[in-house]
């Protein structure tokens, strides 16, 4: 073997033996293994950086939790949870356990991702000096993305106008053999800081990187993805004026209102890449997260063949909707055995457990996952130019709420306020992983039976994963558990 820089080997190595050494739980397929003698090299970087895509992409966080996580424990009555998963059923009680599987994957798959981008970017003299930036730039993408992940469920909520000195989580930007809290006893960052972290972060890969060209990003990063990223980071900061910015800008990048698909329900459950698809998980008949145990169509679908039907769609949801508002429609004879013979938002699920209403979001095991959708800038840019006031970006709200609802076959308002907004955008991301995020925003209360709970309550922050707990002294819980 050629004679290696030791201090390459060992943040290399920090990679295999994190590879090698995962739960079973969080196993990951051996295509993203990769020996030590052939990282050191311009491929293995990049193979590194795609293991921490495969990451993100996994039932722990994009294709899983990140919905899961969100929408079951901010629902208050629009869903019904059916399954046997008694984590997920602890979601809808607000009554989280930190010893459950998914509180502690989502923990440990986001670090696993950080940690990958971390040896990327800790070799980065190792990439081909053309591609060296595009690297970099998609290395600080994950890392951002996931410390703002992070941050959002296992902290409490960002205030605007404050210090928000509260706990966040632990910030590691050097590649460890084993986990960042194993390794080095990582204490908790305030929220401040790691909103920080992740703007620097976004920022960075944002000036790196190239903006999106005609045909899609293939669900990889782009400058474009970053500023949609930013756009989000700042709607949860309360910082407005910057969040129409970026969101205007992806609009723009994508063509505004004519990048949308024809009709809502035409958004989802696509093998290919979409006009209106800002940032998506790739997946294919091999390589999908809907097979698993754990996967987010396996728990929404209820056809023949596919999905579980855990969670129902309740009548209280769908009064929501307006007459006539496509978003809101349900399909009652479903007369196939696929996804593609559902034309309407929602349908009477026909496989296990049929009979209840469905979502079809989420329905096609190796269909593309939407983290991104144009639709979601619109919106962001709408919230965001009301609530600064003054002379709009971009466009005025009434403009941009009338975008959603004319897609969703609705007639034009005439003025807009801040109910009319919000309640669009509570219609148009039901069940995309937006809820609890949007109820810490606006600092609404969350019912727990008819127990209320506000916005910030402990109830409603995911604990640090006991397993955490054991092995790091300087971590801090969460109140309550």
């Amino acid at each position: 073997m050629k004679k290696i820089n030791i201090t390459k080997a060992l943040s290399i190595l920090a990679l295999v033996f994190l590879i090698y050494s995962c739960d079973s739980l969080l196993d990951i397929e051996p295509q993203q293994s990769i020996f030590a003698e052939d990282a050191l090299s311009h491929e293995g970087i990049l193979n590194t950086l795609y293991g921490s895509y495969a990451r993100i992409a996994g039932p722990e966080l994009f294709a899983g939790t990140s919905i899961f996580h969100s929408d079951l424990l901010a629902d208050d009555g629009d869903a019904n949870w059916a399954g046997t998963f008694i984590g997920y059923r602890q979601m809808v009680w607000k009554e989280l356990d930190p010893n459950d599987g998914t509180i502690t994957g989502k923990w440990l798959a986001a670090y696993r991702a950080i940690n990958s981008a971390n040896v990327v970017l800790k070799n980065l003299n190792l990439v081909n000096e053309g591609s060296r930036a595009v690297v970099e730039g998609e290395a600080k993408f994950i890392r951002g993305i996931m410390y703002f992940e992070l941050v959002r469920f296992y902290g409490l909520p960002y205030e605007p106008g404050s210090q928000n000195t509260q706990p966040g989580v632990p910030i590691v930007l050097e590649p460890y053999a084993d986990l960042p809290s194993d390794a080095a006893f990582v204490s908790r960052a305030s929220v401040n800081a790691v909103y920080q972290q992740v703007l620097s972060d976004l920022g960075s890969a944002k000036d790196l990187l190239s903006p999106d060209i005609a045909g899609g990003n293939g669900g990889r990063a782009t400058s474009t993805v970053a500023s949609a990223f930013l756009s989000r980071v700042y709607l949860q900061m309360g910082r407005y004026e910057e969040a129409a910015q970026e969101a205007t800008l992806v609009i723009d990048q994508f063509g505004g209102e004519s990048a949308l698909n024809a009709t809502p329900r035409a958004a989802f459950n696509n093998d290919n890449y979409t006009s209106e698809d800002v940032f998506m998980i790739n997946q294919n008949m091999t390589s999908n997260a809907g097979q698993a145990n754990d996967g987010i169509g396996t728990f929404f679908a209820s056809l023949p063949g596919y999905g579980r039907g855990d969670l129902r769609i309740t009548e209280r949801h769908l009064d929501r909707f307006e007459e006539g508002d496509l978003r809101g429609k349900v399909q009652e004879s479903v007369p196939g055995n696929s996804i593609s013979v559902v034309l309407d938002m929602h349908y009477v699920g026909t496989g296990t457990r049929r009979g209840f209403t469905m979502s079809s979001k989420w329905g096609k095991y190796d269909a593309n996952i939407n983290v991104i959708r144009l639709a979601e800038m619109f919106l962001t840019r709408a919230e965001a130019n009301f609530e600064k006031g003054g002379t709009p970006i971009g466009d005025l709200p009434v403009n941009d709420i009338n975008v959603i609802r004319n897609r969703a076959g609705l007639d034009d308002v005439a003025a807009v306020d801040r109910d009319i907004i919000r309640k669009e955008r509570r219609l148009e991301l039901a069940w995309e992983g937006h809820r609890l995020h949007d109820v810490k925003r606006w600092k609404e209360i969350v019912y727990d039976g008819d127990t209320p709970l506000a916005y910030d309550s402990p109830r409603l922050v995911l604990p640090i994963p006991q397993r955490e707990m054991d092995v790091n002294p300087n971590l801090q819980q969460n109140a309550g558990y």
